[in-house]
């Protein structure tokens, strides 16, 4: 990631095991509606347009991979565009178009209603020709592991090569975070994307395009994501019950950087509010009320609050990184709730080195704490101990 936040394509980190991970964007908020079965797609119109051009063109690639942050739409998409290719199946391979003549010569448009079979058919997992290879949930740790197995993939490719349920119709396979597999899982990967077979799409859903293999990334075509804008952001939330007054929802959006799945894991966690507590104690600078910080850490370190916990381990680095973007770009911090006297103070009177100092270290910090088991209430008082 570079300095403003944004991904850097040159990131390779390889993942060697299917052990559990921590995420550097929080995972999607459980009240949100999974992506296979999601109606709204917003933000992505080019895409579909691009895509659909090929479509009616019969030139659609072989292999895509739908790159970019995680939590903006890429899986929905991948989901909206599996239906497409289902409902509107090919009869016959060699024809100049591939639809039918009882069914549209061309396409505009990838919107499906809810109540048409194939709509129906892929939510409930129950299309034959559709496959979706995941991350695996672990029932013994009750928790989703860390990456993709090669298991998983070596399934692709029988299923691929099987015969379409509809004469001519397409066989379609999605791998979600397909950034996690392990160098074994992608070179199981890339023998099927040497020689795929005809009428068939495999669709990698990708958070960090640097974590794939050249050779994969060589094979497919890279359509890269960009976050959602805050009108689409705020008509998500308000689609899962959130209507936030515009001072909460611009801290959010700039909280979750455009990903409605972290902005709805941060509701969930309560991260508004726990956000409005540091900010409390960041009002006093620097002279820092310990006696309400020892009240704080104390709050933060009861295991019922473990969400609020990961919140702080959040927000903390996320602030001083606020400062640093706008120190960076000799601009005004981005997310209005920043703008208090305090922060105002430390953003003009900190060097770029010193704010960029400090956010590494709150980093590294949470991060020892994590990986050690570290106590909680230490590590609460330890980042303002960085801090100040």
């Amino acid at each position: 990631m570079d300095l403003f936040g944004e991904p850097d394509p040159s990131e390779s980190d390889d993942i060697d095991s299917a052990d559990e991970e921590r995420l550097d964007t929080p995972p999607a908020a459980e009240g949100l509606v999974p992506p296979r079965e999601m109606t709204l797609c917003l933000g992505h119109d080019k895409h579909e347009a691009a895509l659909l051009q090929d479509i009616n063109a019969g030139r659609l690639h072989h292999g895509l991979i739908l790159s970019g942050p995680k939590g903006i739409g890429k899986a929905t998409f991948a989901y909206r565009l599996a239906r497409t290719l289902l409902k509107y199946e090919a009869h016959d391979p060699n024809q100049n178009s591939m639809f039918a003549d009882d069914i549209p010569s061309e396409l505009s448009s990838m919107e499906i209603t809810p109540e048409d079979p194939v709509f129906r058919q892929v939510a409930s997992r129950g299309h034959a020709d559709l496959l979706t290879v995941e991350r695996e949930y672990d029932a013994a740790k009750d928790t989703i592991k860390g990456g993709v197995s090669v298991e998983a993939i070596r399934k692709v490719n029988p299923f691929l090569r099987l015969t379409a349920s509809k004469d001519g119709g397409w066989r379609v396979v999605i791998v979600d975070d397909a950034d996690t597999m392990n160098r074994n899982a992608q070179n199981a990967l890339l023998k099927i994307l040497e020689e795929p077979p005809e009428n068939t799409l495999l669709i990698l859903v990708c958070h960090r395009l640097g974590a794939m293999i050249p050779t994969i990334r060589s094979r497919t075509r890279t359509l890269s994501f960009h976050p959602l804008n805050k009108d689409h952001f705020a008509r998500l939330m308000q689609t899962q019950g959130h209507r936030l007054n515009p001072e909460k929802l611009d801290t959010l959006y700039h909280l979750a950087e455009g990903s409605a799945g972290a902005g709805l894991n941060y509701i969930e966690q309560g991260g508004l509010e726990t956000l409005d507590d540091i900010l409390t104690l960041f009002e006093n600078a620097p002279h820092w009320p310990w006696p309400e910080i020892h009240k704080l850490a104390d709050s933060l370190a009861r295991s019922e609050r473990d969400q609020s916990y990961n919140s702080f381990a959040t927000l903390m680095p996320w602030i001083f990184a606020q400062m640093v973007t706008a120190k960076a770009r000799g601009a005004q911090i981005a997310s209005t709730a920043l703008h208090i006297g305090a922060v105002d103070r430390l953003h003009r009177q900190s060097s770029l080195e010193s704010l960029l100092k400090i956010c590494e270290n709150l980093r590294a910090h949470f991060d020892r704490v994590e990986r050690s088991n570290l106590d909680k209430r230490q590590a609460v008082l330890g980042a303002f101990q960085i801090i100040s």
